[in-house]
């Protein structure tokens, strides 16, 4: 059952009164911390753990003096984030010791709350079925964000049989993406009712304010490109279709390609060639990366938005592009490859079956001005599925009957059930 259902089930569900903790292993991603950062129940207190290695620590930049001895941080209304540095080895060698730090970290945070409410715990990872263990919580629920097997191929047997245990045993399995969901579904059918797509929410302050079918104003390092800006948010890396957007440059010499992103750093592998060639046009910007809470204003001010990922990478096929609903709360037209979690919108988005194709929805869109008349739908959807609403109907299916739709989408979206 997808996030995207009918128009018929509007009404969001009657949330619970009843006191809740609600912690989150954990909220390293900028999308899962969007997520329940927006939860906005007064009776859910929520702790966002970050958790890392001392190597990705330094290489996040995370200040030693952070890395021992930290504490629950306030970031909103009964919210915290608090950030664990463990030791190497942590999360796959050593899981059962070295879960430990975090359950005690979760005991002591849910100490300092004024009520004994019952415990959920959602979990991004596979070997979080160790911190389920060591923490016993009343509430389970399993957010599937990517196939872990592809992260770590040396032990894709290892992680795949972790996962249809975790799956086979929690309250509720999200997958980001639908493919996911099907996937789990097949091989651990006892739990199929329990696994849900629920794709990546809308964060507010992406949200287009109005529908007029231009682009906003340019911010102010963009404002001396030539226009029409056509923009890519994202990694650049090796699931962009390089060679895809060097015909993009070259078809379209006036329009200026904006790349939002850090810019790739692993010179090996072919792809790394192509992305070389790309940057070097005349008429491609990348512009480095630019915090979250600037992306809706560039986002905005896209005359199109793009989605040149590989239809040949693994991990395309099986994940749901945050750029989705992100370019949908701008209202902006989107072009995308043709990639499985793009087909799901393809009521209001142009998802190219090949390179021909992507060219010819770029010139329609021209041909157009950049207004195809489908803002207000793509805006609609966007706030419809906002990460607020989202996170608010993933709470409710923690309720017994789970048999209930978690997701909504407009009939008029032209969406894929």
């Amino acid at each position: 059952m997808s996030l995207v259902q009918s128009q018929t089930w509007l009404a969001e569900s009657p949330a619970s009164t009843e006191e809740m903790a609600l912690v989150v292993a954990d909220a390293g991603w900028h999308t899962t911390a969007n997520l329940f950062r927006a939860i906005d129940r007064p009776n859910v207190s929520s702790l966002l753990l970050q958790c890392c290695d001392v190597a990705n620590a330094r290489t996040k930049g995370i200040p030693i003096w952070r890395w021992w001895g930290s504490r629950p941080e306030p970031i909103g209304p009964k919210q915290w984030s608090q950030q664990l540095v463990l030791p190497p080895g942590w999360m796959k060698r050593y899981p059962k010791i070295g879960m430990k730090p975090i359950q005690r970290a979760i005991d002591r945070w849910r100490r300092s709350l004024p009520f004994d409410g019952p415990l959920a715990l959602v979990m991004t990872y596979p070997h979080y079925r160790y911190l389920r263990d060591l923490v016993r919580p009343d509430l389970q629920v399993y957010l599937n964000l990517d196939d872990y097997a592809l992260y770590w191929p040396a032990q894709a047997d290892e992680v795949r049989a972790l996962e249809r245990q975790l799956v086979a045993e929690v309250d509720l399995t999200a997958c980001v993406a639908q493919a996911r969901a099907e996937f789990l579904r097949s091989v651990v059918p006892e739990a199929a009712a329990r696994i849900r797509h629920v794709p990546h929410g809308t964060p507010e302050a992406f949200l287009s304010q109005e529908v007029t079918g231009k682009a906003g104003p340019a911010p102010s390092d963009l404002d001396h490109l030539p226009r029409p800006l056509l923009g890519y948010v994202g990694g650049l890396e090796d699931r962009v279709d390089w060679p895809l957007l060097i015909r993009v440059a070259e078809e379209f010499p006036e329009a200026s390609i904006v790349l939002i992103g850090k810019e790739p750093k692993d010179e090996s592998g072919g792809w790394y060639e192509s992305a070389r060639r790309c940057l070097a046009l005349p008429n491609v910007h990348a512009v480095g990366f630019r915090p979250q809470e600037r992306l809706g204003e560039y986002l905005r001010s896209f005359d199109a938005c793009l989605i040149p990922y590989r239809v040949d990478h693994p991990f395309n096929q099986v994940c749901c592009p945050t750029k989705i609903m992100d370019f949908m709360g701008s209202g902006r037209p989107i072009v995308a490859t043709n990639l499985p979690e793009c087909r799901l919108y393809s009521g209001v988005i142009d998802v190219a079956t090949d390179t021909d194709d992507f060219l010819g929805a770029i010139a329609s869109l021209s041909f157009l001005q950049f207004d195809d008349g489908r803002e207000w739908r793509r805006l609609e959807l966007a706030r419809t599925n906002s990460c607020r609403r989202v996170v608010g109907r993933l709470l409710d299916a923690l309720r017994p009957n789970l048999a209930e739709p978690i997701g909504i989408r407009p009939r008029s979206a032209g969406l894929a059930t």
